[in-house]
């Protein structure tokens, strides 16, 4: 499978999780001129940009280290340019990190985790 194809899978499953759990799926893989936000949700007035990572373990560093200033700044943007396109005022909004990831112990062996506020919990400025 490409890397492509297996991104692709993971945000197929980060959606699939998010909807599981009450929130809307309002894009996917929203493109701007300054970056892309793999998904965006919403729920209980929250607009929510999501970074999805796959994960094959935790010897590459914790989900938050994966997102670098530049990230943050590319995806805070984005965002910006998607709440532009909005009609009305802007909601309530966060940045979080969905990583997906091996896991032998769990059925399916696949471990989903959901970081919220993550930009914030890093350490990072966002919008």
């Amino acid at each position: 499978m490409t890397s492509h194809a297996e991104g692709r899978r993971a945000e197929d499953r980060a959606a699939g999780y998010f909807k599981r759990r009450g929130y809307r799926v309002e894009a996917r893989n929203f493109r701007a001129p300054q970056g892309e936000i793999d998904l965006i949700v919403s729920k209980a007035g929250w607009l929510i940009f999501v970074e999805v990572k796959m994960r094959q373990g935790e010897v590459t560093g914790s989900p938050l280290e994966a997102v670098s200033p530049r990230k943050v700044a590319r995806v805070s943007a984005a965002a910006a340019v998607f709440l532009s396109q909005r009609p009305g005022p802007a909601p309530s909004c966060r940045f979080d990190i969905l990583t997906l990831g091996p896991d032998k112990a769990l059925w399916g062996g696949l471990r989903i985790r959901h970081y919220e506020n993550a930009f914030e919990a890093a350490g990072h400025f966002s919008v």
